[in-house]
């Protein structure tokens, strides 16, 4: 009988054993698997383009890197310049606006920074092949929210006479407005406090930069089980407190002062503010309930209440043929970055620079600026 219970024991140890065994196998492999799809994932993750030109700023979040040249970015040819003072392109500004020319500041986003072009085929720098005394400063940045371009504008633009001040955005640069981050990256936020503009977030979190690897596969690593169960096993870290979108901070009067901020700098620097309003791909067919119509009629009541010029040329864009609108953007086999699909093409850019130029020109305070240089 002894025997008998003997034997059972080790037989139930051994089936324990062997048990163990199995889940702890099953586990290597859940483990192994886990890695080889994160590798996976992360070999088909490519780093952002604007990691290519840009450093930290603990005011803006990232700023283009001065006195640069990146060959073939966006692919033969395509290079990226930055000047001294980290303006797009290699041309350098004396403070003083060149005699007999019309300085035009662009303000704006990866749409203005001309995202997937050359510096001389940006939308901004056409314009001045189509009128030589336009002097164009390419103040666009990947990335950038309406908050951020306006900062921008207010630090460095405003070192620079100038005449003319485009600031440019699409959609989607109101909802970045909203965010502290971008992509993982840290940015400043703006606020309202008594009605006045309180910039928030600064000095901006510099941790991404530090680790850059991580910032671009973040997702992918919070997908592993591992990182799951940690998250579930530690206290969750406490978010900095956040006002209530729409509600505790609405972009609109956000946007509002803003917008008031702008023309105020304008008029010291004695330059005409005027908005754009760039297209995008999905902004083709119009859809009453939008986002984009949201903003278009917000801006457009703003722009009459204040007297500031809007240009809109998502009407324009509208206006052209549907044959013709997809050779405008960039496509995922053009250039071989995330989130470069979408973008201005270099006809893009042309087509958007001669309507901007067309109604540019039919503006009072420009025609009167570019009569006083001559023909």
């Amino acid at each position: 009988m002894a025997d008998i219970r003997t034997k059972l024991r080790k037989l139930i140890i051994f089936g324990l054993f062997n048990l163990i065994a199995v889940v702890l196998l099953l586990a290597l492999c859940e483990g192994l698997a886990s890695l080889v799809l994160l590798s996976q994932q992360v070999s088909r993750t490519s780093a952002v383009a604007e990691r290519s030109h840009t450093q930290y700023d603990p005011e803006l979040g990232w700023v283009n890197r001065p006195n640069l040249q990146v060959e073939d970015l966006y692919g033969p040819g395509l290079d990226l310049h930055t000047n001294s003072q980290g303006f797009r392109g290699a041309e350098e500004f004396r403070a003083a606006v060149p005699p007999g020319q019309v300085r035009v500041i662009c303000s704006g986003d990866s749409f203005t920074l001309g995202y997937g072009v050359a510096d001389e085929q940006t939308w901004c720098q056409a314009l001045a092949g189509l009128d030589p005394r336009l002097q164009p400063v390419n103040m666009g940045q990947g990335g950038y929210g309406i908050d951020q371009a306006y900062l921008w504008y207010k630090r460095d633009g405003t070192q620079l006479d100038h005449d003319l001040h485009l600031f440019a955005f699409i959609t989607t640069d109101f909802e970045r407005m909203e965010q502290r981050e971008f992509l993982g990256y840290g940015k400043p936020y703006l606020r309202l406090e008594g009605g006045e503009l309180v910039v928030e977030n600064v000095p901006v979190p510099e941790r991404a930069f530090y680790a850059p690897w991580l910032t671009q596969n973040s997702e992918a690593i919070r997908q592993l089980r591992s990182m799951q169960l940690l998250g579930q096993l530690l206290p969750a870290e406490a978010e900095p407190a956040a006002p209530a979108p729409n509600v505790a901070n609405p972009p609109e009067q956000v946007a509002a002062a803003i917008l008031r901020d702008l023309l105020r700098l304008n008029a010291e620097k004695n330059s005409s503010l005027v908005l754009v309003y760039l297209p995008t791909l999905g902004d083709y067919e119009a859809v009453p309930e939008s986002s984009t119509e949201r903003w278009r009629t917000f801006l457009h009541v703003a722009a009459a209440d204040t007297g500031v010029a809007i240009i809109d040329l998502v009407e324009a864009f509208r206006e052209l043929p549907a044959a013709e609108v997809q050779s405008m953007f960039i496509s995922e086999a053009d250039v071989p970055f995330p989130g470069a699909a979408g973008h201005y093409s270099i006809k893009g850019n042309q087509i958007i620079a001669k309507l901007l130029y067309e109604q540019l020109t039919t503006l009072p305070a420009v025609s009167n600026r570019l009569a006083e240089t001559g023909p």
